[in-house]
């Protein structure tokens, strides 16, 4: 599976006047913050193995998600925005090992998804 980032392209302060942006826009987060995902208490308790995690660890996430809602619209300046939201419903979350799970045993794998890091 490949992954795709989603880091946002930092724009110019021209790109920023003519989409009609607050210049202070530009200097944000490099992701956005709708792609931030947040686990409480009752899903921490689901998903046992985000207790094993320490600040900066690198995971995969893996989910499944309905289609909630799409939008296209245009602005008068001709700015065209097109958003889609998914309501993520099933989400496992992994370690980022240096071990393929190709190349892990079947016990090892087990391991892994059971929780163990």
């Amino acid at each position: 599976m490949k992954l795709v980032n989603m880091k946002i392209k930092k724009k110019s302060k021209k790109e920023l006047k003519e989409m009609d942006i607050p210049m202070a826009y530009g200097d944000g987060d490099k992701w956005p913050y709708g792609l931030e995902v947040r686990f409480e208490k009752e899903q921490i308790e689901k998903l046992p193995i985000l207790k094993k995690f320490d600040v900066g660890d690198r995971v995969y996430v893996y989910a499944e998600a309905t289609v909630k809602g799409i939008r296209i619209s245009e602005r008068s300046n001709g700015h065209k925005d097109h958003y889609v939201e998914l309501q993520l419903e099933s989400i496992n979350v992994e370690p980022k090992t240096k071990k393929k799970v190709s190349d892990m045993s079947p016990k090892e794998y087990k391991e892994m998804r059971m929780g163990g890091v």
